[in-house]
C-alpha cells in the first residue's frame, strides 16, 4: 500500500474513533451510568462539558508536539491518552474520577484529531488536499453514526457500561499501533507556524491577494460576527449530543430510540457537510448558513413541543441537517472572507472561541433537574438560534478588503519553506 494510502487510511481511522467514542456517544453511556451510579443530571452535563473544554484548552498542544515529537508520536500518545481515559471510566464510582476521565478523553481527541491530520494530508497531496480534507472529515463524521449504535449493542447486550469503556480502551490502543504504523511525515514539521498553516504555498493559495493579517481579520467585526454564530451553533450541538438520548426516553420507549436519533443526526450532518461543500460552489454560503440556522431553530422547536418518539428522531434528521449546513458553510465564508493564506489560523480562532459552547450541558441540566424535563432547554436552545438567524441576517456581511498596498508594510503570517522528511 502507498505509504500516502497507509496515512490518509490511519488518519481517518483515527478521528472516525474518536468521533464515535466522544461527544457523539458519550450522551448514551451517561443515560446508563446516571441511573445506576444517582448522580444529577446537572453532574453529568457537567462531565459533558469537561470533555469540550478540555478540546479547547488542550488545542494549542498538537502544533507544538508535531514539532518536537512528530505528528506519528502525537496521534499515537492522544490515542494512549484517550485509552487511559475510557480505562479510568470503566473502573471509576466516584464522580471526581469520572471528570478526570472525560478531561483526558478531550485532551486526546485534540491530539489524535483533526489538527494533525490536516497538516499530514495537507503535506502528503499538495495538488489534492482540499478534497481528501473533505473526504477525511465526512469519514470522521460518520463515526457519530457508528458511535452510539456500537454503544447501544454492547450496554444493550450486557447491561455493562463498564464493559463499554474497557473495549473502547483496548479499541483506542489498537488504533493508536495502527497510527504508529502508518503515519509519516512527509515533510518536516520545522515551526508552530507551519503546522498552524499547513498547504498555504500549495494548491494556488499563494497566488491570491493577501489583504489580512491575522490580528486585523480576528478583530474584524465579521469575524466577530461568524465567531459568534458559530459558538451558539456549537453550544446547540453540543448540548444536544449529552441530552438528547435522556429526552427521547423520557417520553416512553427507553433509551433505544435516542440511539437511533442520535445516529440520524450525525447521518443527516455528514451527508448535509459532503452536499453543501459542492453547493456553496454555485450559491451564496450566506444564505446557506442562514437556512441551516434556521432548520436548526425549527427542529429545537419541534423536539422541545411534541410527545412523539418517531417525531422526535425526525426533528434529530433536521438538527443534523442544519447543522451541517451551518458549520461547514460558516468555515466557507472564513476561507472566502480573509484568503487561504490565514484560514487556517483564523479557523482556530473560531473554534477556541466555541470552547464557551461547554456551559451548555451544564445549563441543560440544571434546567432538567429543576424542571424535570430537557424541554425548556431545547425551547431555550431555539430562542438561541434564532437570535444567531438574527445576528447572520442583520451583520453577516463580506468585509471590506485592505488596499493591497498595505501588505507590504503590514504583511502575513507566512509559512516557512517546508523541508521533506528524511
Amino acid at each position: 500500500m502507498p505509504r500516502n494510502v497507509q496515512v490518509m487510511f490511519a488518519a481517518s481511522l483515527a478521528f472516525f474513533f474518536v468521533t464515535a467514542t466522544t461527544f457523539t456517544s458519550l450522551g448514551y453511556v451517561l443515560y446508563t451510568m446516571v441511573a445506576e451510579l444517582g448522580w444529577s443530571k446537572a453532574a453529568a452535563g457537567l462531565s459533558f462539558s469537561l470533555l469540550g473544554l478540555a478540546c479547547g484548552i488542550a488545542s494549542p498542544l498538537p502544533p507544538v508536539m508535531m514539532k518536537t515529537v512528530g505528528t506519528r508520536m502525537t496521534m499515537f500518545l492522544g490515542c494512549l491518552v484517550l485509552a487511559a481515559g475510557f480505562l479510568i471510566a470503566s473502573m471509576i464510582s466516584d464522580l471526581t474520577y469520572f471528570f478526570i476521565a472525560t478531561s483526558l478523553m478531550g485532551i486526546g481527541f485534540t491530539l489524535a484529531a483533526p489538527s494533525p491530520a490536516v497538516y499530514l494530508l495537507a503535506t502528503w497531496f499538495p495538488r489534492t488536499s482540499a478534497r481528501m480534507i473533505g473526504f477525511y472529515f465526512m469519514i470522521g463524521s460518520s463515526g457519530g453514526i457508528a458511535g452510539p449504535l456500537i454503544v447501544g449493542t454492547i450496554v444493550g447486550l450486557t447491561g455493562d457500561w463498564r464493559l463499554h469503556w474497557m473495549v473502547m480502551a483496548i479499541c483506542a490502543a489498537l488504533v493508536g499501533l495502527v497510527c504508529l504504523i502508518c503515519v509519516r511525515d512527509a515533510v518536516k514539521v520545522e515551526s508552530v507556524e507551519q503546522v498552524k498553516g499547513p498547504g498555504d504555498k500549495r494548491d494556488g493559495a499563494a497566488a491570491q491577494p493577501r489583504n489580512w493579517t491575522v490580528r486585523e481579520a480576528l478583530f474584524n467585526p465579521t469575524f466577530v460576527t461568524l465567531a459568534v454564530i458559530m459558538t451558539v451553533v456549537q453550544l446547540v450541538v453540543t448540548s444536544t449530543h449529552s441530552i438528547l438520548v435522556a429526552h427521547i426516553a423520557t417520553l416512553g420507549d427507553g433509551a433505544a430510540p435516542g440511539a437511533i436519533a442520535m445516529s440520524l443526526l450525525a447521518f443527516a450532518g455528514t451527508g448535509a457537510k459532503g452536499v453543501t461543500g459542492a453547493v456553496c460552489e454555485r450559491y451564496d454560503p450566506r444564505r446557506i448558513l442562514i437556512a441551516g440556522l434556521i432548520l436548526q431553530a425549527a427542529a429545537m422547536a419541534v423536539l422541545w413541543s411534541s410527545p412523539h418518539v418517531l417525531v422526535a428522531c425526525g426533528a434529530a434528521a433536521l438538527f443534523g441537517t442544519g447543522w451541517g449546513m451551518t458549520w461547514l458553510s460558516a468555515h466557507v465564508l472564513i476561507l472566502r472572507y480573509f484568503g487561504a493564506a490565514i484560514a487556517g489560523d483564523m479557523t482556530a480562532m473560531a473554534t477556541t472561541a466555541t470552547t464557551l459552547a461547554v456551559l451548555g450541558p451544564v445549563g441543560a441540566g440544571t434546567i432538567a433537574d429543576l424542571t424535570g424535563s430537557y424541554a425548556p432547554a431545547m425551547l431555550v436552545f431555539s430562542i438561541l438560534l434564532v437570535g444567531a438567524t438574527a445576528v447572520a441576517v442583520l451583520f453577516l456581511r463580506a468585509p471590506q478588503q485592505r488596499p493591497q498596498g498595505d501588505e507590504a508594510q503590514g504583511g502575513t503570517d507566512g509559512v516557512g519553506e517546508l523541508v521533506p522528511a528524511e
